[in-house]
């Protein structure tokens, strides 16, 4: 399988670093929405887009380290694996240390390049001993793409020609060796009389190869960006034959993501615009457009998120969405905020005892790389709650979010990069905070805002939804009765299939279980308890791409499960499964 290529290489053709930037296009032909970094962040943001890959290859080197604990090796090919890994660990620690003190490019480079060489030592070491090789594909084959991840956020802005090169011929390489593992797997999955797809995939790895060969040759420019559209036109064909497909078996699903990330990397590398003959974006992977949700691990644990690809629990992204030492839990959510047809990860801190303010993070749909991030409450260390939703028909990319504990709640457009709305959701002296979601509810075309409010000391727990032209208040009732105050989360689904989204709202610690889905005057549609009457912990709520409800625990439930439910068949959901194993606090959940 994977060959694990880190290799070097040299001079630049200056024509390549000539070639004009570009995107991947919206269903609709237009280019995706590009974020505006806010005010100030510039420098921030450099940091955060880099230690986001060295600590997912500091996991992903971790996970090596797992899968030869449990290999057939001896113990003298295990310890030589694990010195190697252990190295590796070690310079990719090291960079990240000098990213974070902001040590200039060139500390930078040389430090990456000493990750290069002790990933490529890791990689011989292990190709010596084929059961390694077995038993590590995977992990050394995420490890593999966090490399190339990790390359082009440190050489952001980087024109330096021989750098340049290297990046550009590592990354056609892996292209290559990951199509062909791809290729495999499709034969031998899949298999049957039809081999199509397989011939497919063999020509988009050749066209990688013949690429890598062209820019170590310091071929033309142009000849270059031909060789490049003619692996989009491949890829493009191989991804239409996989939409085909009926089912595809989730490790060729979570192959062709990997594919798919390196190849959209090396337009990014090439800087390549939209060639009128090629004026279609390049497709999601397989099932991409399903269904998606994301659940984040609560106070307590590392700041974990998994992204899921469909309702089975199907892994597609797991990662630290903070530093691996912030404890106060992730708040997520997921819109397709810049239009391109995958929904971004939004995530929000907890609150935690740091010195400063932690951002709110946007991350590619696609691949988890870093799009923006701001901070929306200066020196708020108290935890935040945030919903986005979907791009919107004028080009705004909205994102809500609210401090914990207050009624303060904050709208940002991401395409501007500023603020765009500030109010209070009831009165400021109103205790225990306000929790969001979004959903068309008049059924107007545009989002509306919606609301319930956290424990509170002074008033009812209350659902309360906001139009999204100009906030009139659409609606407002109690959650429970007239007594409760135990508050709740909130999400909008529209359950009922009319085109309009309803109130859905778990209730939070103290209380049972329940989920209920309203109408806009409050009534209950529908209700149901998630989890045993007798766990007391409360219960999240998200909506997935079928308008199915996605539920998650609070803290106290073994194994914290996250379930499905479809709200026309609530004797059981329609799936149940463990996102973070050993794992038993709380936790958090947001779709699309």
């Amino acid at each position: 399988m994977t060959r694990f290529r880190f290799g070097a290489a040299i001079a630049l053709t200056a024509g390549i670093a000539a070639l004009v930037q570009s995107q991947p296009l919206q269903p609709g032909g237009k280019p995706p929405v590009q974020f505006k970094q806010f005010g100030g962040m510039q420098g921030q943001f450099f940091q955060s887009s880099v230690s986001r890959w060295t600590g997912q290859l500091a996991l992903d080197l971790e996970a090596v380290k797992t899968d030869v604990a449990a290999a057939k090796l001896t113990p003298a090919q295990k310890k030589a694996i694990n010195t190697q890994v252990d190295n590796a660990l070690l310079q990719t620690v090291g960079l990240d240390q000098l990213v974070r003190r902001g040590a200039g490019k060139d500390k930078l480079f040389a430090a990456f390049s000493d990750v290069e060489k002790s990933l490529g030592s890791l990689a011989a070491t292990i190709n010596k001993a084929p059961a390694a090789k077995q038993a590590t594909a995977g992990s050394l084959g995420r490890a593999e793409i966090s490399f190339h991840q990790l390359a082009a956020a440190l050489g952001a802005g980087d024109n330096d020609p021989t750098r340049g090169k290297r990046r550009l011929i590592r990354l056609a390489e892996s292209i290559d060796d990951n199509t062909e593992d791809l290729r495999i797997l499709v034969g031998e999955l899949i298999g049957g009389n039809d081999r199509t797809l397989e011939r497919v995939l063999g020509s988009y790895a050749r066209e990688a190869r013949l690429l890598s060969r062209r820019v170590r040759d310091d071929a033309d420019a142009e000849l270059i960006k031909a060789t490049y559209l003619a692996m989009v036109d491949r890829w493009s064909e191989a991804v239409t034959l996989f939409g085909r497909l009926r089912v595809v078996p989730p490790a060729i699903q979570n192959q062709s993501v990997r594919v798919d990330g390196l190849h959209r990397r090396m337009g990014t590398l090439l800087n390549l615009s939209p060639s009128p003959a090629n004026p279609n974006p390049i497709p999601l992977p397989p099932n991409g457009k399903r269904f998606a949700f994301a659940v984040g691990a609560d106070t307590g644990a590392h700041p974990r998120v998994t992204v899921f690809a469909d309702g089975k629990g199907t892994v597609a992204h797991n990662f630290l969405a903070y530093d691996k030492n912030f404890t106060g839990g992730v708040r997520v959510d997921m819109a397709d905020l810049n239009g391109d047809g995958a929904p971004e990860l939004v995530v929000a801190p907890g609150p935690a005892k740091v010195k400063v303010a932690l951002p709110v993070r946007v991350f590619d749909g696609r691949d988890m790389n870093l799009l923006v991030e701001f901070i929306p409450f200066q020196n708020w260390t108290n935890g935040l709650h945030v919903a986005a939703l979907d791009l919107m028909r004028d080009g705004r990319s909205v994102v809500a979010v609210t401090a914990e504990g207050t009624q303060h709640v904050k709208v940002f457009d991401l395409a501007q990069g500023k603020e765009i709305d500030s109010f209070f959701v009831h009165d400021q002296k109103v205790t225990g905070g306000v929790r969001l979601g979004w959903g068309d509810v008049n059924g107007d075309g545009t989002p509306d805002l919606l609301t319930v409010n956290g424990p509170s000391t002074n008033m009812v727990t209350t659902v309360k939804v906001f139009n999204g032209k100009n906030r009139e208040v659409l609606a407002e009732f109690p959650a429970v009765d007239n007594k409760y105050r135990g508050g709740a989360f909130i999400a909008g689904a529209d359950v009922t299939g009319n085109g309009q989204a309803n109130p859905v709202i778990g209730l939070d610690a103290g209380a049972v279980p329940l989920v209920r889905v309203f109408d806009t005057k409050g009534k209950v549609l529908v209700e149901w308890l998630a989890y045993d009457e007798r766990f007391r912990g409360g219960v999240r709520v998200a909506m997935s791409a079928q308008s199915h409800v996605v539920t998650a625990p609070g803290l106290g439930l073994k194994g914290s499960p996250v379930r499905v439910f479809h709200t026309g068949r609530l004797k059981a959901p329609l799936s149940e499964f463990v996102p973070f194993a050993g794992f038993d606090g709380g936790l958090f959940v947001g779709g699309r």
